[in-house]
């Protein structure tokens, strides 16, 4: 082997779930859900001051919206960890019984304003929340980390 020439590494082996194309990667340090520390200060990042609730107690709108985004986060994480999980327990590198199971939610009010389904949806994305948390000090222990999936490339217009 010459001097400087350093051997080819091989990257680690991962798989694809979801319908975003998370990312699973096998034999990685510290491993986890690697958007968990995103997903939980998401409301207060892009909210900033007006996270915090108006003079009537009620969230302003754009913390409502950030609410509903963050829950369609929480949910797509969810899904892609699932997913993993099923994978990994297939592969044989997690026991199916290892798994924390999935939470029971609190119900959605039958006959809510647009304020109420939202904060329900967001009570319900704090509960999957905790799940991910769980499932995250599983994934550590056995070295998988799930990934966000990698932007996708835009498309290149060429000029006529």
């Amino acid at each position: 082997m010459p001097l400087f020439r350093r051997p080819e590494r091989t990257p680690p082996p991962q798989f694809i779930v979801g319908v975003h194309d998370h990312r699973v990667v096998i034999g990685t340090a510290p491993g986890g859900v690697g958007m968990l520390e995103e997903l939980r200060g998401y409301v207060a990042a892009v909210t900033g001051g007006a996270a915090t609730p108006r003079t009537d107690g009620r969230d302003s709108v754009a913390v409502l919206s950030a609410k509903m985004d963050h829950a369609e986060l929480v949910n797509d994480a969810t899904s892609a960890v699932a997913l993993a999980l099923e994978e990994l327990s297939e592969r044989g590198l997690v026991a199916s019984g290892e798994a924390p199971p999935q939470p029971d939610l609190p119900a959605m009010p039958e006959r809510a304003d647009t304020y109420g389904y939202i904060q329900a949806t967001h009570a319900r994305a704090q509960t999957r929340l905790r799940w991910l948390e769980a499932v995250d000090q599983l994934l550590r222990r056995h070295g998988v980390t799930v990934l966000p999936p990698l932007p996708k490339e835009e498309p290149r217009v060429r000029p006529h």
